[in-house]
C-alpha cells in the first residue's frame, strides 16, 4: 500500500512583516474510493474549498507579525541591562522555522503544523465529496466551501464559517461566531453546534424535520421556522447516597420542526441563536 509523506521545513524571514509561502499536491493512492481529510495547525486560518479534483492541493503562506519588531527593541533594552546575552554588533539571519508534514495512507491525508510561533495562512482544495476533520487553536478562522461530506470543525479563539454544505457540519469555538448554510442535509442525522462567546447562525433546508435543543445564557433564541416549543417542567430527584431531595428546572429551549425528527444541539454562553430557512 502506497504511503506519501511530504515534510516542508520552511526557515522564517528576518524582516518584521516578512512571508514564507508555498504549494504542494499530495495524491490519494485509490483515486476512484472515498477520501478523508484532517488538517491541524496550532496558529492561523484554514480555508478549504469543494471542487472536482481527486487529491489535495495545499497553498500555505507563513507570517512574521510586524509586533515582533517592537519585541525585537524591547529584547534590546533587556541585552543593555544585562538579562540576556548582549546582540550588539550582530545581524540576524533566521528566526524561528515553520513546518508543515502532509502525509496519505490508505486514503486518508493528514496535514499537520506544531508551530506555535508563526502564523499560517493555508487555502486546501480538495474533492467535494470528502470526508474532513479541521483544527485550529489560535489567531484564525476556519472556512469550508461546497463540501457534500462529513464535516467537523473545531477552533478554539476564532471564527468557523461553512456555506454550500449538502453533507452534515459539526462545529465548535470558544471565541467566535459559528456560521453554517446547508444546501441539503443529510437525511436522519444528528448535529451540534457549540461555542462560548459568538452568535450560532444556522440556515437549514425548507423541508427540515429535526427536534431542536437550544441553550444561550445572556442571548436570545430566532427561528425562521414555524416551531412546537415545549415547555420546561421541572425535575425531581433523590440522591440515593445522601438523601438529598433536588428541584431542577431545563433550560434548554426544545422545538420541534415539521413533526421533529434528529436532534440539532445549539449552545452558547454570551451569544444568540439563529436559525434561518432556506
Amino acid at each position: 500500500m502506497k504511503h506519501v509523506l511530504i515534510v516542508i521545513l520552511v526557515v522564517a524571514g528576518f524582516a518584521a512583516g516578512a512571508q514564507d509561502s508555498g504549494e504542494f499536491t499530495v495524491p490519494f493512492s485509490n483515486p476512484s474510493g472515498a477520501f478523508k481529510l484532517t488538517v491541524d495547525i496550532k496558529t492561523g486560518t484554514v480555508k478549504v474549498k469543494g471542487t472536482a479534483r481527486k487529491d489535495v492541493y495545499v497553498k500555505y503562506s507563513s507570517f512574521k507579525e510586524k509586533s515582533d519588531e517592537n519585541n525585537e527593541n524591547e529584547n534590546d533594552n533587556d541585552d543593555e541591562k544585562g538579562k540576556r546575552p548582549s546582540k550588539a554588533g550582530l545581524k540576524k539571519i533566521s528566526g524561528g522555522a515553520m513546518n508543515i508534514e502532509a502525509s496519505e495512507y490508505q486514503n486518508a491525508v493528514k496535514v499537520v503544523s506544531d508551530n506555535w510561533s508563526e502564523r499560517i495562512e493555508m487555502i486546501v482544495e480538495v474533492p467535494s465529496t470528502i470526508n474532513l476533520k479541521v483544527k485550529t487553536y489560535n489567531d484564525g478562522d476556519l472556512e469550508v466551501s461546497n463540501i457534500t461530506g462529513m464535516v467537523e470543525l473545531v477552533n478554539y479563539n476564532g471564527a468557523i464559517t461553512a456555506t454550500g454544505i449538502s453533507g452534515t457540519v459539526v462545529a465548535e469555538t470558544y471565541n467566535g461566531d459559528i456560521k453554517i448554510a446547508y444546501d441539503k442535509l443529510t437525511p436522519d442525522t444528528p448535529l451540534s453546534y457549540a461555542n462560548y462567546n459568538g452568535d450560532i447562525d444556522i440556515t437549514l433546508p425548507a423541508a427540515l424535520k429535526a427536534s431542536f435543543k437550544m441553550k444561550t445564557k445572556q442571548g436570545e433564541v430566532y427561528s425562521g421556522f414555524d416551531t412546537q416549543v415545549q415547555k420546561a417542567s421541572p425535575v425531581t430527584k433523590t440522591e440515593s447516597k445522601t438523601g438529598v431531595y433536588k428541584v431542577t428546572i431545563d433550560d434548554w429551549v426544545k422545538a420541534d420542526v415539521n413533526g421533529g425528527g434528529p436532534e440539532i444541539s445549539i449552545q452558547t454562553y454570551n451569544g444568540d441563536i439563529y436559525i434561518r430557512k432556506k
